[in-house]
């Protein structure tokens, strides 16, 4: 079972525990934990933003003028995603992002018009279905419209948290809720 550490806090006070010594201290009471997930760090400079307006390019029929609203400031950046609507929450690669890929995001001109980052899709986030319905989609990665605006995407997708992956026996169906698997940690930690 999946047990991110942020949950967990929720229901029970871990202090300054490392992930490794609540393994070890899982493991005490007869769960073991087959994997730490640690949180995404191949990941920087991409952030929440929000299409204010789109226009056709003037010299291509495949490519956009979006204005991106990134909390800070508003960015024009060219794309030619299809799937992308005035309104829509995106994540935004800014100037000297760094994908997983090691792409490194600059400054482009795209049939004579400045770019100032990229719109992303899953793929090029790393992500798929398992992680944000829409991932897995040909385009661009819409988010959800109560994502905050310059939030960093790593964040808003729940990729910043520590993961124990714990093995749950057959005999103990009762800590298959994270709920009930606190209760068993309180009393661990005391």
């Amino acid at each position: 079972m999946k047990l991110p550490l942020n949950w967990l806090k929720d229901y029970v006070d871990i202090g300054d525990i490392t992930p490794q010594e609540l393994a070890q201290k899982l493991l005490s009471i007869g769960f073991e934990v087959e994997e730490i997930i640690s949180p995404r760090c191949d990941i920087s400079g991409v952030v929440v933003g929000r299409v204010v307006n789109i226009v056709r390019h003037e010299n291509s029929d495949k490519l956009w003028i979006c204005n991106i609203d990134i909390g800070k400031q508003t960015v024009q950046i060219v794309t030619g995603a299809q799937n992308v609507r005035a309104g829509n929450y995106v994540p935004v690669a800014t100037v000297g992002a760094i994908l997983p890929d090691g792409k490194k995001i600059t400054e482009a001109k795209l049939r004579g018009v400045d770019s100032y980052g990229m719109l992303c899709g899953g793929s090029e986030l790393g992500v798929d279905d398992d992680i944000i319905e829409g991932a897995s989609v040909d385009g661009i990665l819409i988010l959800p419209n109560d994502s905050i605006i310059g939030d960093d995407i790593i964040r808003t997708l729940g990729l910043d948290d520590t993961v124990l992956d714990v093995s749950i026996t057959a005999n103990r169906p009762d800590c298959q809720a994270i709920v009930n698997l606190a209760r068993e940690i309180s009393v661990a930690l005391d």
